[in-house]
């Protein structure tokens, strides 16, 4: 718990952490109503307005001079009771009123531990797993932004947050920060907070590769197809509560990303997600693998790619190879090889495709 007049983040003044606490620990608190509640909210009015209210309450906090604590239990304290004179001011139909009632009954396991350490300590600890001996330690920073990563509508992005991961040069550790957008962080946006890591800690945390490019499809495209399948597999692990938001939400912000035609990583990411998907398409056929076989190969390929310290250029262009409709009878050779594991992924970058 930060001191009055302190913030445990440098990119986070005092008053704007504890207004972005107070949000996030009460999202924290009904998580489990997450996926219903980002689901409804258009259609709920009552719903809108407890949430506009929750709003108001944590840019309230600005005119008070309290730690963390005592920011936490005022904001919980004031939305409940809005909500107990919403639901006797009779909302419109029984499953909003059910919908405010779990609300009501869920806010009251608010406390004033850190959620987003809580969420990175714990996407952290399945990235680690996964990698082994090759995972590089992180910690985890937080920084307020002016405005929407995207600069978009909430209504169709809702997810006033985004990642970034940094890698000191030969440093042993890096830091993943999260920017959030605090004055429009809601619901959606704290449910993609484990997807967001989960991009960060598969794709960039562990990379061995020689430069850092935005718009490779092997480290923005093709790996953010296995933080996806690893997201999937990892959610009730991270929290089981908030599981079924986070995957929903993982998915949701996967396609407002699609819909950028202009960022340069769109095109990656989406040229990244048909080599992966075209290489389970292969082996299911080819190979006669199962479904759940095929995929599991390819995210572990992925992982495997990553930490070879070869150049980005040779695992892009790899990517590209498997992007192709057909696969070039080179490359198909290679892989039943690496599948019968008498290739190692490393090999993969070097077949000659002519």
């Amino acid at each position: 718990m930060s001191p009055v007049g302190t913030s445990p983040y440098a990119g986070l003044e005092p008053i704007m952490w504890r207004s972005l606490l107070a949000r996030a620990a009460v999202f924290h608190a009904v998580r489990a109503s997450l996926a219903r509640l980002t689901d409804v909210t258009d259609q709920m009015q009552a719903v809108q307005l407890v949430l506009l209210e929750l709003d108001l309450l944590a840019r309230n906090l600005s005119a008070l001079d309290c730690d963390d604590a005592t920011a936490v239990a005022t904001v919980v304290r004031d939305w409940k009771q809005v909500i107990v004179e919403t639901i006797a001011g009779k909302p419109a139909g029984p499953e909003e009123r059910t919908l405010l009632l779990e609300l009501q009954d869920r806010i009251q396991s608010a406390n004033v531990e850190d959620p987003f350490k809580g969420l990175f300590e714990s996407v952290q600890a399945q990235a680690g797993a996964l990698y082994g001996p090759s995972w590089r330690p992180s910690r985890l920073s937080v920084a307020h932004t002016l405005s929407h990563p995207r600069n978009a509508d909430l209504k169709i992005d809702p997810y006033a947050v985004t990642a970034v991961t940094h890698l000191p040069p030969n440093a042993q550790a890096a830091e993943v920060e999260l920017r959030i957008f605090c004055d429009k962080f809601g619901p959606a946006a704290y449910a993609a907070v484990p997807m967001l890591l989960a991009h960060e800690f598969v794709c960039h945390v562990p990379a061995r590769q020689d430069k850092v490019k935005n718009d490779s499809d092997f480290a923005e495209g093709f790996l953010d197809w296995a933080a996806h399948y690893f997201l999937d597999r990892w959610a009730g692990k991270i929290d089981p509560q908030l599981a079924p938001a986070a995957r929903r939400h993982a998915d949701r912000l996967k396609g407002v990303l699609e819909r950028r035609p202009d960022a340069p990583e769109v095109h990656a990411r989406a040229m990244g997600h048909l080599a992966a998907d075209n290489l389970v398409a292969w082996l299911e056929g080819d190979l006669e693998l199962s479904p759940e076989e095929s995929e599991a190969r390819v995210a572990r390929l992925a992982v495997q790619l990553n930490v070879l310290d070869r150049p980005l250029d040779l695992k892009d262009r790899f990517v590209g190879f498997l992007s192709c409709a057909d696969l070039p009878p080179q490359m198909q050779e290679a892989l039943r090889s690496w599948v019968a594991d008498s290739v190692k992924a490393e090999q993969l970058l070097e077949v000659d495709v002519r």
